[in-house]
């Protein structure tokens, strides 16, 4: 800490200190006969909980003592499964850790062992089975550079430390064979086999590097950062495959405005061919791609399922980006269209071209085929491209990577390592003359954390807060089927419906909802409609809520006026649609709702740029500059004026009436 690094620290210890403390109490607090009357319980599954409880205190007041030594103030964050299951407790506790950070505190982080009672452990789905594991998540949560694990031998041996012949492993990759483990520690849970796993589960995460090495060492820690050669590290198999992994940022984004001004040089026949080539490797490199999706998803117990589901790869999602990538192919070439045509004077013609961005930032989370849509719009585009994935994504987009860079034989897509090299990037003083877009596709918080965090122009929509009015003339077996569909569909898509307004004299309100409810839909109600006595109790506390799973908000509105007045107050301004059999009533609701897409009787599903015919989409805008809605090639386009003389023109030509403007607009 005192060499600028950010530590965090995830230690055991409470029952251990605890032990002792709850037997000297025993003894000072009962009688002879009430102690042994106890001592047989000393080993029940609850005193463990009761050892943590009263070990807990006497563990933070130690690091408290030690840490006050050196003017470093500590904090406690005691954890649970949950707190890494469960999306919003893990994104707070995240953002806690962050914040003590930021001031220059150590986070200490034990696993809640009062509560917890070690349920979960030698259990094989379990979240963390010792604290090794609880470090490899808290490493990913915390986007660690270096994860230390230290044991009570020198490292990781090609067979039991204590046996004859046994050698210290100094890096060891996934494919390096461990060996045999020896017998666990009497003094921990997990042994050497579980500290090995946890290092590859980190590697898995996103996590740099993994060390293990002794705790009895002398300045161990300080001389792993400071790359001695002790311990075992520990290193992924696909390290040398991210080229740009050991470049600054801004060499990366300096070398992409090199490749995109050559993209650019290249005539429209070739970035087609690129296209086609593109998709036959998706097409013949299947397997390897859904393998290293494999990884990652294997690696994603601690993430929230809506994540997990836009994780995952299937061969049917391979298949829609290889369509996507041959419709972009074969749809015209968008760079260097004349758009407007204009005499401005006898001989002097000004053109408006299409021409591309030139450097496009994206930042997305975990979903791989963000990175093969995005790249082929760019490339049609001729556009440079800087992308930062999802961690949990890592392996995937590594090899999706290697695919299209194999496929159109050469670099077009350049990989950040992690957020801090954004922010380096979007920090910079250059940033702007580096960088002519940045596009975050996530969260509600990853987009307004990267607009407050540069000057460079932003692209991106915050919440899908999609909301579906059913009309009281609307046919039931349409409304119906379209709110399915709507709803669960892809529940997590930031197009899924969320709310559901329905007019109170619509006469078939329970055959709707008896729909939604088989389709096994979650329906919550709103305070109208609670009021109504249509829906049980209680009501929902949000009217603005982006579920992403298969629940739904569903409340009562008295007229179209009303609805209207709802969407455009608690709506995303994401796609909003309406079910009703008359146009009066619908253009009404198509001119008057604020929103990016606005539907009549068509589920919000279609907002998406392939069903759209983009090929694919750069991102949803729900902003009003630049691009709005699903947001295709054009997205990575911009203009410039060409400016033509027959003979030649200047300006005093016209100050001394030797010629004269026409302004005549010509067909183009």
């Amino acid at each position: 800490m005192q060499e600028n690094k950010q530590v965090v620290l995830v230690t055991s210890g409470a029952v251990g200190c605890g032990r002792s403390r709850l037997r000297k109490q025993a003894l000072l607090s009962r009688s002879v006969r009430d102690h042994l009357a106890a001592a047989s319980s000393w080993d029940d599954k609850h005193y463990d909980s009761a050892c943590a409880a009263a070990g807990q205190l006497a563990l933070m007041s130690l690091y408290e003592t030690l840490f006050s030594t050196v003017d470093v103030e500590a904090s406690q964050f005691l954890v649970t499964q949950i707190d890494l299951e469960d999306g919003t407790r893990r994104q707070n506790l995240k953002y806690a850790i962050s914040e003590t950070l930021r001031v220059g505190m150590i986070p200490i982080i034990n696993e809640n062992d009062a509560v917890s009672a070690n349920k979960g452990y030698d259990v094989p789905d379990s979240v963390f089975s010792d604290n090794d594991g609880l470090a490899a998540l808290v490493a990913h949560l915390c986007e660690a550079e270096l994860l230390i694990l230290l044991s009570d031998v020198q490292g990781l041996y090609d067979r039991p430390p204590d046996a004859p012949g046994a050698t210290l492993i100094s890096r060891c990759s996934t494919k390096t064979k461990a060996g045999t483990f020896g017998s666990k520690s009497p003094r921990g849970r997990g042994g050497m086999e579980a500290k090995v796993q946890s290092a590859f589960r980190a590697l898995n995460l996103g996590v740099k590097c993994v060390a293990l090495a002794s705790g009895n060492e002398p300045g161990v820690i300080t001389k792993l950062v400071a790359g001695d050669n002790i311990g075992t590290i520990f290193c992924d198999d696909d390290d040398d495959d991210d080229d740009d992994d050991d470049d600054d940022p801004i060499s990366v984004a300096r070398r992409a405005r090199e490749q995109g001004r050559e993209l650019q040089s290249q005539g429209a026949e070739v970035r087609t061919k690129m296209l086609g080539a593109i998709a036959a490797a998706l097409e013949a490199h299947r397997d390897e791609i859904l393998a290293a999706n494999e990884r990652d998803v294997d690696a994603s117990e601690s993430i929230a399922l809506s994540l997990r589901q836009r994780l995952k790869l299937t061969e049917d999602k391979l298949r829609t980006l290889s369509k996507g990538a041959l419709a972009l192919a074969a749809a015209p070439d968008p760079v260097h269209r004349v758009l407007e045509k204009r005499e401005l004077a006898d001989g002097l013609v000004l053109e408006k071209r299409s021409a591309a961005l030139g450097v496009v930032l994206v930042v997305f989370e975990a979903r791989p085929e963000a990175l093969v849509q995005i790249s082929c719009l760019a490339i049609r585009a001729g556009c440079a491209l800087i992308l930062k994935g999802g961690s949990e994504a890592r392996h995937s987009n590594l090899c999706l990577k290697k695919v299209i860079d194999a496929a159109v034989k050469k670099p077009v897509v350049s990989l950040l390592p992690d957020r801090r090299a954004v922010k380096a990037l979007l920090d910079h003083p250059e940033s702007a003359t580096l960088v002519d877009l940045v596009v975050p596709r996530g969260s509600n918080k990853l987009v307004r954390d990267i607009q407050a965090a540069t000057k460079i122009p932003v692209l991106g929509h915050a919440d899908g807060i999609c909301h579906a009015y059913v009309h009281d003339d609307a046919d039931p077996r349409k409304a119906g089927e379209i709110l399915v569909d709507a709803k669960t569909d892809y529940p997590a898509a930031c197009n899924a419906v969320e709310t559901i307004l329905v007019n109170a004299n619509f006469p078939h309100l329970d055959r709707i909802v008896r729909d939604l409810l088989e389709a096994g839909v979650t329906l919550v109600p709103g305070p109208r409609a609670v009021q109504a006595k249509r829906f049980p109790g209680p009501s929902a506390d949000d009217l603005s809520k982006e579920y992403g799973e298969k629940t739904c908000l569903i409340e009562l509105v008295d007229s179209i006026e009303e609805a209207v007045a709802f969407v455009n107050q608690h709506s995303s301004s994401h796609t909003d649609t309406i079910i009703t059999e008359s146009q009066e009533v619908a253009d009404l609701y198509l001119r008057q709702v604020d929103s990016a897409c606005v539907f009549h009787n068509a589920s919000t599903r279609f907002s998406d740029g392939f069903r759209f015919g983009l090929g694919a989409e750069l991102g949803v805008a729900t902003g009003r500059l630049h691009a709005r809605g699903p947001v295709g090639v054009q997205g990575f386009l911009t203009y410039k004026w060409l400016l033509k003389s027959q003979d030649y023109h200047t300006q005093t030509q016209f100050a001394n009436n030797q010629k004269s403007y026409t302004h005549v607009d010509l067909s183009v």
